[in-house]
C-alpha cells in the first residue's frame, strides 16, 4: 500500500460504541491474558470526490478477526461492499507519521523503529467512495493487553473522530462504552478526556455514568475532537 493515509475526511455527526468483554479472569490472569474492547463506529461524512480513500484504524485487532469498514449510505452496487483493515507491513511504517503526529505520539530517538512498533498497532483499510455526503459504519475487535505484571489492569483509547476524519464546524459526536454485566470487584478510573493535539479542549455538551441494564456505562456528547482513555483494575 502506498497511497497516503486520508487524514482531513469532513465529519458532521459519529457515533462510537463500545462495548467490553472480560476475558482475563477466565484465563486466572495468566500470561496469555486480555480482553477484548469492540467498537461499532458511525460517521457522516462530506467525501470531496469520486475515489478510494485510505483510512487508519489506531488498534491492535483481535487474532483471529478482522475489523472492516463500509459505506452503508451508497446504493450504487459498486460500493456495496466492505473494505478490511490490513496490517501495516514494517516496509510501509513511514507512511504512520501523520498519523501520530494528529494522535500526538512523538517520534524518539529512533523513529524508524518506533515506526515499525506502531506499524503492528495500526491496520488500514482501503475504500471507493462516492461524492457528498456518506454515512460510513467501522467494526472493529481490540484486543486488550495487561498494562501492568499483574496482568489485572487494562486500558484502552478512543478517538472521536478517528484519526482519519476531521470534524466540522457543526460537529456532533457522542460515545458510549459499556461493561459487562456481573463485572464486581472491579475498579474503573474515572474516565481521562483531553483534545487530540493543537485542538480545543473538547466542548462536553453530556456526561453520564450510570447503571444500564445493570451493566456500568459512560456516555457523551461533544462539539470538539476528544481523546478519551478508559483504565480498569481487578481486584
Amino acid at each position: 500500500m502506498t497511497d497516503e493515509i486520508m487524514m482531513n475526511l469532513e465529519v458532521t455527526r459519529q457515533s462510537v460504541n463500545v462495548d467490553v468483554e472480560s476475558i482475563a479472569p477466565i484465563r486466572q490472569f495468566g500470561p496469555d491474558s486480555y480482553d477484548v474492547a469492540n467498537s461499532t463506529i458511525t460517521a457522516t461524512v462530506n467525501v470531496p470526490a469520486d475515489g478510494d480513500y485510505h483510512l487508519v484504524l489506531p488498534m491492535a485487532t483481535e487474532e483471529g478477526t478482522s475489523a472492516f469498514v463500509r459505506c452503508i449510505s451508497a446504493t450504487d452496487e459498486d460500493f456495496d461492499e466492505t473494505a478490511k483493515f490490513t496490517r501495516v507491513t514494517k516496509g510501509q511504517a513511514e507512511i504512520l507519521k501523520p498519523v501520530l503526529l494528529k494522535a500526538g505520539i512523538p517520534l524518539d530517538t529512533d523513529p524508524a523503529a518506533q515506526l515499525e512498533r506502531e506499524a503492528a498497532r495500526h491496520r488500514i483499510a482501503k475504500i471507493k467512495l462516492p461524492a457528498g455526503q456518506q454515512v460510513l459504519r467501522i467494526h472493529a475487535s481490540q484486543k486488550l493487553a495487561p498494562v501492568d505484571d499483574s496482568k489485572k489492569r487494562y486500558q484502552f483509547t478512543i478517538y472521536a473522530p478517528q484519526l482519519s476524519f476531521v470534524p466540522a464546524s457543526n460537529v456532533r459526536l457522542g460515545v458510549t462504552v459499556v461493561f459487562p454485566m456481573d463485572f464486581n470487584n472491579v475498579t474503573i478510573d474515572t474516565p481521562a478526556v483531553e483534545p487530540l493535539p493543537g485542538q480545543p479542549t473538547p466542548s462536553q455538551d453530556a456526561f453520564h455514568d450510570l447503571t444500564l441494564g445493570q451493566q456500568r456505562a459512560f456516555g457523551w456528547a461533544f462539539h470538539a475532537d476528544p481523546k478519551i482513555t478508559i483504565s480498569y483494575t481487578y481486584a
